[in-house]
């Protein structure tokens, strides 16, 4: 069976390889077409290209559950259409050893998955938006879309602007107590941040104390703030949503949040929506392969390429279903993220035992 598992191995990367390059290839041009409409003076085409191709290995790994199932289902329904795949059915090849056939171009797709969604996708993806706003609004970006908004306790911190290298400009912090009376305000044009201390050195500001009476201000030239959240955590709130994340950020996010006492269900559906891929791409494959066996045994390829979009767009829908019962019910995030790959896993063994 060596041979034949190096068989599929081939067909199902070769597969989902060309459905891959053309579902980015069309998503990168709407996305263009999409990003012309944000034009501005500043913001030139080559600015908007140059997004767009930093977005791409965002959009590629987003891409990859429904293309892996797109390929595998194209490559499967063309062997079962030549007679291929009933003659490995025929030599003693079950559904099961079919399957664990299809495991290493998985993994293959699992680890460019991991590789992008960890490494390569979250770094592009804040230059891309830096980028973006810095063509559009200049050096104060994020100024211009009223700064960051940082909560840790009773404390209020507004940021203008977060440097490339971590430097935080433009510092105003409100310091209130239980019962949310203010009690002081710190403005500092700078906030710079020590690594092995876990601190901050406010420079060249001032601090304003309330009392019943007046209010009493003194100027600065450093100030320290004992704060361990990092610029990094600072910049992901600014620049990227919880899904274009790292799961090592997203993971500090959590901590960070609760720690706030604030709701971290967004990030916590990010979080198992990657420690649950693995699952994903299973129940995908697993699907394709029951209807490559049964329904779709003797259909074209029009037929197989019309079925894979409605069931990758039915796969979408209950995600986008069952991800806010997690906010609005309370649903615990795995549930909500692996429900509807284990619907897909029990579909497909309801096909491959009505088959059988």
């Amino acid at each position: 069976m060596y041979l034949v598992d190096r068989y599929l191995t081939l067909r199902c990367l070769a597969a989902i390889t060309l459905v891959m390059l053309s579902l980015t290839g069309l998503t990168l041009l709407f996305a263009l077409v999409e990003e012309l409409g944000e034009r501005q003076s500043s913001y030139s085409l080559a600015d908007a290209i140059y997004y767009v191709l930093l977005t791409g290995p965002r959009r590629f790994d987003e891409l990859l559950t429904y293309g892996v199932f797109l390929g595998v289902l194209l490559a499967l329904g063309d062997l079962a259409e030549h007679g291929e795949l009933t003659a490995m059915r025929a030599a003693g090849a079950s559904a099961t050893r079919l399957f664990m056939a299809l495991v290493p171009t998985l993994i293959f797709w699992l680890v460019i998955s991991i590789s992008l969604s960890e490494t390569i996708a979250p770094s592009s993806e804040e230059k891309a938006e830096r980028q973006k706003l810095g063509a559009q609004f200049g050096e104060d970006a994020l100024a211009q879309r009223g700064g960051l908004w940082f909560r840790d306790g009773g404390l209020y911190m507004q940021i203008k602007s977060i440097g490339s290298d971590g430097t935080l400009k433009d510092i105003v912090q409100y310091h209130v107590d239980d019962q949310n009376q203010l009690q002081r305000s710190i403005r500092a044009q700078a906030g710079i941040f020590d690594t092995q201390t876990e601190t901050w050195t406010l420079r060249n500001g001032s601090l304003s104390v309330l009392s019943e009476t007046d209010v009493q201000s003194t100027d600065f030239e450093q100030r320290l703030w004992k704060n361990p959240v990092t610029p990094a955590q600072l910049a992901n709130q600014a620049f990227l949503e919880p899904r274009r994340m790292p799961l090592s950020r997203v993971l500090l996010q959590i901590r960070l949040l609760e720690r706030q006492s604030l709701d971290a269900t967004d990030y916590g559906l990010v979080f198992w929506n990657r420690l649950l891929k693995p699952l994903t791409f299973a129940g995908m494959a697993l699907l394709a392969l029951a209807i490559a066996l049964g329904p779709l045994r003797d259909t074209g390829v029009g037929q197989r390429i019309a079925m894979g979009i409605f069931i990758g767009l039915g796969f979408k829908y209950l995600q986008d279903l069952f991800a806010p019962t997690a906010i609005v019910f309370g649903t615990p995030p795995w549930l909500a993220v692996g429900l509807p790959a284990l619907i897909f896993i029990g579909t497909a063994i309801l096909l491959i035992r009505r088959q059988a």
